[in-house]
């Protein structure tokens, strides 16, 4: 993947969920002229908005024009084209999963849904999380019992986080030092966006979280197009992650 690629994916998903940016980026395709009209319709309040404007500008991905007018950057065009590939993805495969199941807006259900597909993986794992849910890291744990490829890459800054949750499961679980020297060379540090996995190159998940780093949202998505899109950004964080902090 060229670097230009993996930076404007990461640039993409960091502007996910995100309210109004995605908006003002696609006005900005045409012209957007900033004022009050510009405001009212996409939505935001006008401080949000100008935020939302300068943050896009920082990026690179909207330039100024004369006095209150701002245009698409080619860098822009790029990530709006990973949005339609994302919404086209989303819509290719709404015939294998129901469109309710995609949207997951309770936290234990997530990690059941989850749970459910590390616990189904065959040949591959990607997990990307900004922590450690005990229920996830013994059914990965599991998995790699059944020899399932895993790769992991943990949030930076958050590693005592990992720790704390792997002393608790080590007391629940005997055989904890081989699996866990295993994982440990396939795993990584880096400042992921948030957390998402991708299992057997097929389902993919995202969760989105709030103020305070609370839960929002997750969304899961069955299909090689969504997966694929996950997996490229996986390879560009695990690229340039640093290795995991041994404590054991």
């Amino acid at each position: 993947m060229a670097k230009r690629e993996a930076s404007d994916l990461d640039v993409f998903f960091r502007l996910l969920g995100k309210e109004g940016a995605v908006e003002i980026l696609a006005r900005a395709s045409d012209e957007l002229t900033s004022g009050k009209d510009a405001i009212r319709e996409i939505g935001l309040s006008q401080k949000l908005y100008y935020s939302r404007l300068s943050e896009l500008r920082r990026l690179g991905l909207i330039e100024k024009e004369g006095v209150r007018s701002y245009r698409i950057t080619e860098s822009g065009k790029l990530v709006l084209d990973l949005q339609d590939r994302l919404n086209r993805a989303m819509i290719d495969s709404r015939s294998s999963l129901p469109v309710e199941s995609r949207v997951i807006t309770d936290y234990p259900i997530m990690v059941e849904t989850l749970a459910a597909q590390i616990d189904s993986a065959k040949a591959r794992i990607k997990l990307a999380p900004r922590y450690i849910d005990p229920t996830i890291a013994k059914c990965t744990f599991d998995a790699i019992d059944r020899n399932v490829s895993v790769q992991a890459i943990f949030k930076e800054g958050k590693a005592h986080m990992a720790r704390l949750a792997l002393d608790s499961l080590s007391l629940l679980r005997k055989d904890f030092s081989m699996p866990l020297e295993r994982i440990w060379k396939q795993t990584r540090i880096a400042d992921i966006p948030f957390s998402f996995t991708v299992v057997d190159g097929h389902w993919s998940g995202i969760e989105l979280v709030g103020p305070d780093e609370t839960f929002l949202a997750a969304l899961e998505f069955e299909g090689k197009a969504a997966a694929t899109t996950l997996g490229l950004l996986f390879r560009h964080y695990f690229r340039i992650g640093s290795v995991f902090p041994r404590f054991w």
